[in-house]
């Protein structure tokens, strides 16, 4: 298999429903630089309400350790969290209900829908310069910072790790399938 094999496989299984979602009027709103302040607040909220579902979803989950992934370390919802409390907003988020991961492999299909969504988060920050002030609520959307190269490149040799198994291959897509769907299913009701 090439190096990365799991990654296109995931990719191909979920074009799709990853191309419908940049069709959801807040997140055209936000990449186009036309979002208001208060439903960047209300996206914040969303977004919280999600992740918080995802890291309970991973944390039930059994441990990716074994492929180099400390879950912990990629909470996103600690980040959102900043944002809100950056923007004077107070954090009121319903939480997410994400299927109970089958697997390992399971899980991490639903981290390469979480990790993967970091890969454009600079272009969203920058949508915001003539929104918000200075860089106060955008910690979400600039990831892990200096470290975003290394923590995708550690992300990205998990994935293929663990998919290197065609079992483990499947699971892992159906994880992400699982995980957009939820994903867009939060979002359509709400956007």
């Amino acid at each position: 298999m090439p190096g990365d094999a799991a990654r296109i496989a995931l990719r191909q299984a979920t074009g799709a429903v990853h191309e419908r979602l940049h069709g959801v009027p807040v997140f055209s709103r936000l990449a186009a630089g036309q979002i208001e302040a208060a439903e960047y607040v209300g996206l914040l909220r969303r977004l919280l309400g999600f992740h918080l579902g995802v890291e309970v979803a991973l944390i039930a989950a059994p441990s990716l350790e074994p492929f180099g992934i400390t879950v912990e370390a990629r909470r996103r919802s600690p980040m959102l969290l900043a944002d809100l409390k950056a923007l004077g907003a107070k954090p009121l988020a319903p939480v997410a209900a994400l299927p109970a991961p089958e697997s390992a492999a399971w899980a991490m299909g639903c981290l390469y829908v979480t990790e993967g969504s970091t890969l454009g988060g600079q272009h969203l920050a920058r949508a915001l310069d003539g929104i918000l002030p200075g860089e106060a609520g955008r910690s979400f959307l600039r990831g892990y910072g200096a470290r975003h190269g290394a923590m995708w490149r550690e992300c990205c040799a998990a994935i293929e790790a663990c998919g290197a198994e065609a079992g483990r291959l499947a699971a892992m897509i159906a994880g992400a399938e699982a995980t957009f769907a939820s994903f867009e299913g939060w979002f359509s009701a709400r956007a």
